[in-house]
């Protein structure tokens, strides 16, 4: 019964690991998307450019990971060490949407 319970337990990690290197992987794509979209008055070149290579250093941290995963025997976590700039990058992103958002927004009337 340990065993079966330990496996379960493994599949059950492997899921939630997949499932959340799915979401930053998405995120980090959106934040490329947004990048590509997002006007000088919006960000700075500069600013892009930084952000942009935090987000491709990003996206090759995930498929690093996901080798990793996939080649151990036994079930991985990732420690919150690893992820915390992973969260600050989706962070990010979800700020230059909300730039982006309001840049777009018809201006109240004076």
């Amino acid at each position: 019964m340990g065993e079966s319970i330990n496996r379960e337990a493994g599949a059950l990690l492997d899921e939630l690991l997949a499932s959340l290197l799915d979401d930053f992987e998405h995120w980090f794509q959106r934040g490329e998307e947004l990048l590509q979209a997002c006007p000088d008055a919006v960000m700075s070149p500069q600013e892009r450019q930084s952000i942009e290579g935090r987000l491709q250093d990003g996206k090759k941290a995930i498929v690093a990971t996901r080798a990793l995963v996939a080649a151990s025997t036994q079930p991985m976590a990732v420690s919150m060490e690893v992820m915390k700039p992973w969260h600050g990058l989706v962070t990010e992103v979800w700020a230059l949407a909300a730039k982006l958002g309001s840049s777009r927004s018809p201006q109240a009337p004076s």
